[in-house]
Parts: structure tokens; sequence; C-alpha cells
């Protein structure tokens, strides 16, 4: 029975913006706190009140069991959706390479932003309303779509695969080496289970996916008004 509980509580953090994690929260001998998680480990939760924004770290043991399980919970969505540090070397074609510092942070941001670099392959799902959230695995093909980001001989490619039989749309912009600005790039959405493939020089190390829809109008449509932007 905790296992399902645990269950049920990631999945309603993935689609309820859990960054936030606003909660009242209930101590051992009953006393109550609405605020929000900084941070956690096996062993305690820093919290931020709400009322005055002041933080204070309190040991898991002194929370009931139904928070604990909600930290743990928060926990994993937030491991989930880490992206850690790491060196990256980049194929800029006819054998040069360049190792760029990835900088640890979000994959996918509570107002739904998605930050992709070579080597990553993140299933997003979609729920009824087209809100996108990260999940560890596909569990609901019919909703997910799936981007792979690659660098290989001088060329960066982003795939996306779906299921979805649906048009599923997003704006994207892109930065290569040596700019700390991005470029928008114009993407043909994906339409009702096809695969779609996007490249650039080698030199692009990141992309970022924004203004997610998941539509019935035609793809053609879609792709046509945000060029039009």
């Amino acid at each position: 029975m905790k296992i399902l509980t645990t269950n049920v509580i990631v999945f309603t953090l993935l689609f309820s913006g859990w960054v936030l994690a606003e909660r009242e929260f209930t101590s051992s001998d009953g006393r109550t706190l609405l605020a929000t998680i900084d941070k956690a480990t096996e062993q305690d939760v820093t919290l931020t009140r709400t009322s005055d924004g002041k933080s204070f770290t309190i040991a898991l043991d002194r929370l009931s069991k139904n928070d604990r399980e909600f930290v743990q919970a928060w926990r994993t969505v937030k491991e989930l959706n880490t992206r850690k540090a790491r060196e990256l070397t980049l194929s800029l074609g006819e054998g040069r390479t360049e190792v760029v510092n990835v900088p640890e942070g979000e994959i996918l941001t509570a107002d739904g932003v998605l930050t992709l670099v070579p080597g990553e392959t993140v299933h997003i799902e979609f729920d009824e309303e087209g809100h996108p959230s990260i999940t560890h695995k596909v569990k609901n093909p019919q909703r997910t779509v799936t981007f792979k980001m690659t660098n290989k001989d001088g060329i960066t490619m982003l795939f996306r695969e779906t299921r979805v039989q649906k048009t599923v749309a997003m704006d994207c912009e892109n930065r290569g080496l040596g700019s700390p600005d991005f470029s928008r790039t114009n993407l043909h959405p994906t339409e009702k289970g096809l695969m779609a493939g996007d490249s650039w020089p080698g030199s692009v190390w990141t992309l970022r996916l924004s203004n997610f829809e998941v539509t019935d109008r035609s793809a053609q449509e879609v792709y046509s008004e945000r060029v039009a932007r």
C-alpha cells in the first residue's frame, strides 16, 4: 500500500507544478505549517514558510507519515528532472572537437520549457489539456513524445518520436559555441504518430523548446501560424 501511495503522489507532483510543492505539513505532535520544499535528503527537509519566507530544516522523523511520503516523492521527481553538471565533447566536423561545460539545472521547468543537450533522451508526457511533464519511461505512448538529441560527425540532431494521434507543435531556440544567446528555429510539428528530425551544425549544443501545443489542427496550419509570428 505504501508503494501505491507514493506512486500516486509522484503522479500528482508531475502534473501539478511540483517545483513549488506548497503544502500544509503536519509535525508528529500535530502542529501544521504551510510551506514549500527547498531541498531534501534522506534525513531531513528544508522548508520555506509561506507566511513570512523564513527557511528552516526539519528532521523527517518529526513529520507525519503522509508528509514523509510526500517529501520522498518530491525527491524522486526532483532527481528525475535535474541535469547533473558534466563536460560534453562536441564534434565540429573534419576531426575537430571542443569541450563545453554543461551546468547543473532543470530539464523541464514548471512553466513548460524543455532544455536539451547532446546525449540526452527525454520522454515528455502530455495531459488532457496539453501540459507537459517529464517521465522516466514511456507509460502512455498515446500521450508521449520522446526527444533525443545527438552530436556526431559535425552535425547536431534532434529526433522526435511519438504515437500521439494529434499535431504536437513547439517553439525552438538553439545556442551555439561561444554565444550566450539563443537563435530561433522553426520546427515542423509532429503529426499522428510520425517521427521528425532536425539538424544543425555541430557547434550547436543547447536546444530550448517551449510553448507546446497538442491540437487537432493540421501540422501545416500550426507551422504556418508559428512561422508568421
